[in-house]
């Protein structure tokens, strides 16, 4: 059964925007760590990825407002549920890979980027943006995986 009429242009929607919105933002996530460790020549850099990681995890929410047009009916004909195990974990893992990159991610990120510009050294962050982009980076993945895998379907 193809994919037509409001349940494609919706799923469309849907897919497009995590490619478009989680993409950039795990690639700058995970880039943040060796940005800081640049110090000054990484400045304009870090500043872009502040605002990345920043602005791009709320604009996360059109994914997931795009996917509860298309969550009762699921694909090929199989109806879906907020119950599905799967879904219910991918919006507490969207959550926290949201959560954990704004509080963690682009609070230390803007800190850094605060100290180098006062001629200090900025790797005291390091630690926190590592682990923050690491838990966040690894959510999205497993967020994606089960929107493919669809475990217990």
């Amino acid at each position: 059964m193809p994919h037509s009429g409001s349940f494609g242009l919706f799923l469309t929607l849907h897919v497009l925007s995590a490619v478009l919105l989680v993409g950039p933002l795990c690639v700058t996530t995970a880039a943040a760590p060796g940005l800081v460790r640049t110090g000054p020549a990484g400045l304009p850099r870090m500043r872009a990825a502040v605002r990345t990681t920043r602005y791009y995890p709320p604009a996360t929410i059109l994914i997931v407002l795009f996917g509860l047009v298309i969550v009762r009916q699921g694909s090929f004909g199989s109806v879906r549920g907020f119950g599905d195990p799967w879904l219910a974990a991918s919006i507490v893992l969207w959550l926290a890979a949201v959560s954990i990159t704004m509080t963690v991610v682009a609070r230390n990120l803007q800190k850094a980027v605060h100290e180098i510009e006062r001629g200090g050294d900025a790797r005291r962050q390091l630690p926190m943006i590592t682990i923050g982009a690491a838990a966040a980076v690894t959510c999205w993945v497993v967020v994606i995986a089960l929107m493919v895998v669809k475990p217990g379907s």
